[in-house]
């Protein structure tokens, strides 16, 4: 939650010296704050959908499909189900993971709350 708060502000922070050092139109300023921060936004969402599990049977299936056009030789899949049985690994997956999807989110949350605050001073 930390991540989240921290970033959220620390963007409000950033992009308000970036408007005032630059002194960049408000209008454009509004404009690619809701912008840049709504990709960001998307980013962090989509990972946390990801994370979910809600597209894990679609996934599956193009798996299932690229496994059938390109076979992967049997050393590349034992591989790959040590490394997906590996706890060490799968822990630094999720919290790195988790860490990421927090700082996007605050990101995109403070850019878009700073351009609707600066529409209504505008």
């Amino acid at each position: 939650m930390f991540a989240y708060l921290g970033s959220t502000l620390f963007t409000v922070i950033v992009l308000l010296m970036i408007k005032i050092i630059y002194q960049v139109n408000t209008l454009t300023f509004i404009n690619q704050c809701f912008l840049y921060g709504l990709a960001i936004f998307v980013a962090g969402i989509s990972i946390f959908v990801y994370q979910t599990g809600f597209l894990d049977s679609f996934l599956k299936g193009f798996r299932q499909v690229y496994h059938f056009v390109l076979p992967k030789p049997r050393a590349l899949i034992q591989e790959e189900k040590r490394l997906a049985n590996d706890a060490l690994i799968n822990h630094w997956r999720t919290s790195t993971m988790n860490g990421l999807k927090m700082i996007l989110l605050g990101i995109g949350t403070g850019s878009i709350f700073l351009s609707i605050a600066y529409l209504f001073i505008y």
